[in-house]
């Protein structure tokens, strides 16, 4: 780790588990990390459990819906439903789902995930530094939405983007992370536009 003053993580900046040694009361890579790793696990397991409420919402909007309007309607109507309503719900199930399998394989890489962030940081002073200061201002976190925390990986990110030939679980995990809330949000505003549809569908029905 250089000796620069700003591109030293002290202690009080960054507290987590400790795998390596520490010299002179500051954390080594190892140290450092872990830590990032850790942030992103946990990261990971509120994502994980709000996309498992967008599944059950997506699931039983876009079905509900689909089917209503498949009774609801007829003739060229119908078809038309048929075709664009269920592209539009296998779409908004699909994406959460494929959502939660890159969650899923992230955190069975984690070990792979350390190393590479080990080998992220020995590129440079400035790959250090996006480390370090995704960590600072990832920690702490707990109480912010996850597209406030998500944010924070978008600069880690753009620096893996050109290199995940050699950083390639790393680079699936920011791009697991950041395009998280886009997918969640989308799925959520079809799920809704479904609802809504539901509701003339049944009208539709009894009258």
């Amino acid at each position: 780790m250089n000796d620069d003053n700003d591109d030293v993580i002290q202690p009080d900046a960054v507290s987590g588990p400790s795998s390596g040694s520490e010299t002179d009361g500051k954390f080594g890579p190892e140290d450092l990390a872990e830590t990032a790793v850790g942030l992103v696990l946990g990261l990971l397991r509120r994502a994980n459990a709000l996309a498992g409420g967008v599944l059950i919402f997506a699931v039983v909007a876009c079905v509900g819906g689909y089917l209503l309007g498949i009774a609801a309607l007829s003739g060229g109507v119908r078809s038309f439903w048929i075709i664009v309503g269920g592209i539009l719900a296998v779409w908004a199930i699909g994406s959460v789902l494929i959502s939660m399998w890159r969650l899923h394989a992230v955190r069975k890489g984690s070990d792979l995930l350390v190393d590479e962030v080990l080998s992220f940081l020995s590129r440079d002073s400035e790959s250090e530094r996006t480390i370090i200061d995704t960590v600072e201002f990832t920690q702490g976190s707990d109480d912010d939405g996850i597209v406030t925390v998500t944010r924070q990986f978008s600069g880690l990110r753009a620096a893996v983007k050109n290199h995940t030939a050699d950083f390639a679980q790393l680079s699936m995990a920011m791009s697991s992370i950041t395009t998280f809330p886009g997918v969640m949000a989308l799925a959520t505003l079809i799920g809704l536009g479904f609802a809504g549809l539901s509701l003339i569908f049944g009208l539709i029905l009894i009258f």
